[in-house]
């Protein structure tokens, strides 16, 4: 089963907004404005650079939650170490 959600660069993050997805269902097509879980309302963006955009912290938080994923690492201030 799907997941109740749709993963869409925004706002230069990856967010995760519940809004219907149109035709042909895959992904938001560039220009689209969409609620994402953390509460915003951004305009999708498309291409490849989108998709290396940093997640959305809160975004990533409620999709974890929404799917029974455990919480995701909480990362130190300095690159590449966790806490």
């Amino acid at each position: 089963m799907p997941h109740p959600f749709t993963w869409v660069p925004a706002a230069e993050q990856r967010h995760v907004s519940r809004d219907p997805v149109p035709p042909p269902g895959m992904e938001f097509p560039d220009g689209v404005v969409v609620s994402t879980l953390c509460g915003r309302e951004v305009t999708s963006a498309t291409g490849e650079l989108a998709w290396l955009w940093t997640t959305c912290p809160s975004c990533d938080d409620a999709a974890r939650e929404i799917v029974g994923a455990p919480p995701r690492p909480e990362i130190s201030s300095e690159r590449g170490e966790h806490a």
